[in-house]
């Protein structure tokens, strides 16, 4: 059997969310973080998002190997997805928050650290994007499986009585 092409497509979507994850951990200047105050719980919701994303990635990319491994030939991916579709979506509406702190940190503050939360922004943005295309993937997946598909159990909504 082969590995099935959503577990390929959304494990390199999210080996690049990891990527982008670590950059923008990087990102963040420790001097700053300790100088203004006034951010600080901005910071601290970045690093919650950042270390709850890495921790779905990689659990995530985990539990691929083992679905893959442990099942027969016919591998409904039917709770896979909508487990996928819901933690994605909670995943861009996270990436969302932490690019508006970037703008508006950016925005508001000089250049020299300015910059730092402008390329958070930037990151943050392309996460969100590849958040989207792991939904697509996986919704498109469900479609298919069990909207569009001919062999369903009860094709229509009200069948014929005997």
């Amino acid at each position: 059997m082969a590995f099935p092409y959503q577990f390929a497509a959304c494990a390199g979507l999210k080996l690049i969310i990891i990527l982008l994850t670590i950059a923008v951990i990087c990102l963040i200047d420790p001097r700053y973080v300790t100088t203004y105050i006034s951010i600080n719980y901005q910071i601290v919701l970045i690093y919650i998002i950042a270390a709850l994303t890495l921790l779905y990635c990689i659990v995530s990319l985990i539990m691929y190997v083992l679905m893959y491994r442990s099942n027969g030939e016919d591998m409904s991916l039917t709770n896979c997805s909508l487990s996928e579709i819901v933690f994605s979506g909670s995943g861009m509406i996270g990436w969302m928050i932490v690019c508006g702190i970037g703008a508006n940190v950016s925005r508001r503050t000089l250049l020299e650290t300015g910059q730092f939360f402008g390329w958070i922004g930037a990151c943050s943005g392309v996460i969100v994007g590849m958040f989207a295309g792991v939904l697509a993937v996986f919704t498109l997946n469900l479609i298919n499986e069990k909207v569009l598909n001919q062999n369903r159990k009860y094709t229509r909504a009200n069948p014929p009585y005997a």
